[in-house]
């Protein structure tokens, strides 16, 4: 079975004693980092050593995603690694200051695309957000993980979700909003529950936000097991 650990779920930028949004994903023969963005390295090395990191996934090059990567590859550059990294290939000015770490492996993701890593089959979605956002699905054995990156509601998660069993999905909105970002706690309900998905995991907190009053307001409206992140929490899935 895989295990995730939360390194961050914050977004836009974290309040005093938390981080952006960033999760160690493991299975039995692999280490993924998804997504890194601001505070989430140090929790990150308290966790794994990066000797251990087999692949590292930016669902969107949005800083509070990735801006841990630029001090990443100090890291990696006095212990002389180089680390794969699968990431959309824009916004170009973003993907060039990758580009210029020669201890990242980068691997630009399209829509479909799927890439295998350890025991892990990984195939990515464009779904709606203001830059291109791949949701992840990863699929060890029987067991699918989906990961949505940043989101709006959009067509595009339907197929994404069809053989999702446990999502990580961004909840940014307590309150239903028209967004072309994020996705409100309802939304994402609605979404997950008519997909099919047996378990949901909420993330992806406004800085000031409360997360514990985004599950109390989900609490019994969805048909399966319902759950928040919170800093440096380990979930078995």
């Amino acid at each position: 079975m895989m295990k995730l650990t939360v390194l961050g779920n914050r977004g836009a930028y974290p309040k005093a004693g938390t981080a952006c949004s960033g999760y160690l994903l493991e299975t039995q023969k692999a280490k993924i980092v998804l997504d890194l963005g601001a505070g989430t390295l140090a929790n990150l090395l308290s966790v794994c050593r990066l000797e251990d990191v087999s692949a590292i996934v930016i669902t969107h090059l949005h800083w509070d995603h990735f801006s841990d990567m630029m001090v990443l590859q100090y890291a990696l550059d006095e212990k002389n690694l180089t680390i794969p990294v699968y990431c959309p290939a824009e916004p170009e000015a973003h993907f060039n200051l990758l580009m210029g770490s020669s201890h990242f492996e980068l691997h630009p993701i399209s829509e479909g695309e799927s890439v295998t890593i350890g025991d892990a089959a990984l195939d990515f979605s464009e779904l709606s957000h203001p830059v291109k956002n791949f949701g992840v699905r990863v699929t060890e054995g029987r067991f699918v993980f989906g990961y949505t990156g940043d989101t709006a509601k959009c067509d595009a998660l339907d197929k994404f979700l069809e053989p999702v069993q446990t999502l990580l999905c961004d909840t940014t909105f307590f309150d239903d909003v028209e967004s072309d970002k994020h996705m409100s706690v309802m939304q994402a309900l609605d979404v997950a529950g008519k997909n099919g998905v047996r378990r949901l995991i909420m993330t992806h907190f406004p800085a000031d936000a409360r997360p514990q009053a985004y599950l109390d307001k989900a609490r019994d409206r969805f048909n399966g097991r319902i759950s928040m992140t919170d800093m440096m929490q380990v979930i078995q899935l």
